[in-house]
């Protein structure tokens, strides 16, 4: 019986230019797990995202499968060569990106509401250029230096 197989190939496409694509109605799709690997919460996301010269605002719409909603608006401002910084109401820093061959990258540190308490949590996010308009974005969360879980996110222009 002869083999079939297949080599998957590298994607070869120039950088990834994470905000041209957040340009226009975004929808999202995803999971917060936990350490263990458990989903902890479901949340889809609309976004609308707004050029202007080299800064893009983009607006987000959060909603929890508990019922809870949270709206940030992230500006986004282009650097030299392949980077990018950003801020919203919530961060706790500026946030520092970059684009690469096929994904891009973006290190953050929000405060969110845990209970009562608002608790400032670092995020290391990667977003991989999925095709087909499809992006997907990992992200880890932690606080001290430890990881506390990861959301995972699917991207698709609406």
């Amino acid at each position: 019986m002869p083999r079939i197989g297949f080599m998957l190939k590298r994607n070869e496409a120039t950088n990834f230019d994470l905000l041209t694509y957040f340009e226009g109605k975004t929808l999202a799709f995803g999971v917060f797990e936990g350490r263990s690997g458990d989903v902890k919460r479901r949340f889809t996301v609309e976004m609308m995202g707004r050029a202007d010269g080299s800064t893009l605002v983009l607006e987000e719409q959060f909603d929890f499968d508990d019922g809870e909603r949270q709206q940030r608006i992230w500006t986004l401002t282009r650097g030299n060569g392949q980077s990018f910084t950003g801020t919203s109401a919530d961060s706790v820093s500026e946030a520092h990106g970059g684009f690469e061959q096929g994904r891009a990258y973006m290190r953050s540190s929000l405060r969110l509401k845990v209970g009562s308490r608002q608790v400032a949590m670092r995020f290391d996010d990667v977003f991989y250029d999925a095709g087909g308009g499809a992006v997907v974005n990992r992200s880890t969360v932690s606080k001290w230096g430890i990881t506390l879980g990861q959301v995972i996110i699917l991207f698709r222009k609406a």
